[in-house]
């Protein structure tokens, strides 16, 4: 005789995220790809000043830790003897619209 299937209970209690917030996720992942690949494009190409527009987008329209993240990146491929120059931008809040 088979053994009846075991459901087991999922240990995290993290609330499911709405579809609001899955979409920011995928959007941050679908910017953070972009801004990466053309970061690279640029430093590879060694111009410097259109890599510090990729790396300023990432902290103006991404989060900052993506803004670091290609920083970092950035700083790693050309070397601390390079002088960054980045803006970093004023905190974003986001509108909540009243519920209808």
């Amino acid at each position: 005789m088979l053994a009846p299937p075991t459901v087991t209970a999922s240990t995290s209690r993290e609330p499911a995220k709405t579809l609001r917030e899955r979409g920011a996720d995928s959007f941050q992942a679908a910017l953070a790809a972009v801004l990466t690949a053309g970061l690279e494009n640029a430093l590879e190409a060694g111009d410097h000043p259109k890599a510090v527009n990729f790396i300023n987008r990432g902290f103006a329209e991404g989060t900052p830790q993506l803004g670091c993240e290609l920083l970092c990146r950035a700083i790693a491929v050309v070397g601390t003897a390079r002088t960054w120059t980045v803006q970093l931008a004023p905190p974003t809040q986001v509108r909540q619209r009243p519920a209808p």
